[in-house]
């Protein structure tokens, strides 16, 4: 039930359905739902996924709970941007978003339309609302963050309100304060905020980090903004609140540092019996002159008609190795890659179905047995962001059986193939009972053509 075209499944058809039907268990805590087709959630295909449980470590410690997900918004549909980008045309710059949502929900100055870098000459309307949420003086709350953009890297915040850190990617965390808090694309976050300040009015917000982008848009105001609403204060003027005087973090495109995130629960890791080396790099094709993502010499290509899982279930080995770069995981237990990042712009990389141990970043040389490693209670989360020119250090554990999809979550990064797939425990896959419903949508999908 893991929802990704190619990999896991085929797409939903035109005018069908599918129901993903799946147990959650011994899990909790901020995900979110989106498509993983094309460039389709950039255009709104995506929603929170909370899991609730009482096991929760901090759940004595808040009284309410509120979502917020930010996003980088773009004016132009996403299959326009995306024919743009995987041209000649754009060099293999990213298109820069236009402006920015909070819960779907945000301004714009329209006189400024007409200097994006694609003008749509839609009707634009100045009198949008902010989003605004409603506290209660003397409440703690537990306040979720999900970046579910495409490519714009946020520096949050919260006027006068520190934010304590209590939670990264569904693995709660020891709790740490902050005032300013970095979240790559498809990073969540929870913090709890305590309504301790005056009875009035603050600005929330959500910084698209200019630095992270390789040209400049005209028509971003990168300052995307949200109300807290203390109850009791006047409804009649915006905020007047000041910004955090502190400018740490604004200026690089990475996130906390591993020495400030620590799990609350301890697992222990085990030992790497596999390792693998996997660079990160843009090339441009010599036939098309079109820039595209590369793990070590492969850009993936998505199976439109078909899927790995379906293939490795059939014993179909090896992969279409032009198109299709798959490691086989048999036995392994541990397993520890070395992600080499060749490109001047940091990638969020993402991981399905595994929690990985990030071990350690840096932007020097990383030399195996030589550059020290965090080992003991290592950070644990499913994306992690590789620096510009650096390297990140991750392990997992091969426990979770199936075909794992591991890509840049940035949707033009996704959309130029930065992809690598890990076939976990082969010979379990053979054994699974896939529903029906899910291989017909390729049958269907066939019959369309």
């Amino acid at each position: 039930m893991d929802g990704t075209v190619g990999v896991t499944q085929c797409a939903i058809p035109p005018g069908q359905s599918f129901t993903y039907n799946f147990t959650v268990s011994n899990q909790w805590d901020t995900y979110w739902w989106h498509a993983h087709a094309a460039s389709q959630y950039i255009d709104g295909l995506y929603g929170p996924l909370i899991i609730h449980s009482t096991e929760e470590p901090h759940l004595t410690e808040y009284q309410e709970g509120v979502i917020m997900m930010i996003a980088d918004h773009y004016h132009t549909d996403s299959g326009s941007l995306v024919s743009w980008y995987l041209s000649p045309e754009s060099e293999g710059t990213e298109p820069v978003p236009d402006s920015g949502v909070i819960n779907g929900r945000g301004t714009f100055d329209c006189s400024r339309d007409s200097q994006a870098l694609f003008p749509t000459g839609n009707k634009c309307n100045n009198g949008t609302p902010m989003p605004v949420f409603d506290f209660m003086a003397r409440t703690t709350y537990h306040v979720r963050i999900i970046n579910s953009g495409g490519f714009a890297n946020f520096q949050f915040s919260i006027d006068n309100h520190n934010l304590t850190v209590i939670e990264a990617d569904g693995v709660d965390m020891q709790p740490v304060q902050v005032q300013r808090l970095p979240v790559h694309v498809a990073q969540r976050y929870s913090v709890l905020v305590h309504a301790n300040q005056a009875v009035d009015n603050y600005w929330v917000r959500a910084l698209l980090n200019i630095n992270c982008f390789n040209s400049p848009n005209p028509a971003l105001n990168p300052s995307i903004q949200a109300i807290i609403h203390y109850e009791g204060a006047t409804n009649t003027h915006p905020p007047n609140s000041v910004d955090w005087s502190s400018s740490v973090w604004v200026a690089i495109c990475v996130d906390l540092t591993l020495d400030m995130l620590k799990p609350y629960f301890p697992v222990p890791i085990l030992p790497a019996d596999a390792n693998y080396h996997i660079d990160i790099s843009f090339q441009t094709t010599s036939k098309d002159h079109v820039n595209m993502g590369y793990m070590n010499q492969t850009s993936w290509r998505p199976l439109m008609n078909n899927s790995t899982l379906f293939q490795s279930q059939r014993g179909i080995s090896p992969f279409d190795t032009s198109s299709q770069w798959v490691i086989p995981l048999n036995a392994t237990n541990g397993v520890q890659l070395v992600l080499n990042n060749l490109d001047e712009g940091s990638h969020p990389v993402h991981f399905h179905g595994h929690v990985f141990y990030v071990l350690g970043w840096g932007h020097e040389n990383y030399q195996p047995g030589v550059t020290p490693l965090e080992l003991v209670n290592p950070l644990r989360r499913d994306t992690i962001t590789v620096p510009a020119y650096g390297w990140t250090v991750v392990r997992f554990m091969n426990d979770n059986s199936g075909m794992r999809a591991m890509h840049c979550h940035i949707s033009w990064h996704s959309e130029s193939d930065l992809m690598v797939q890990f076939e976990s425990l082969p010979d379990r896959i053979k054994t699974m009972d896939i529903p029906s419903e899910l291989k017909s949508m390729c049958a269907a999908s066939n019959a369309m053509k």
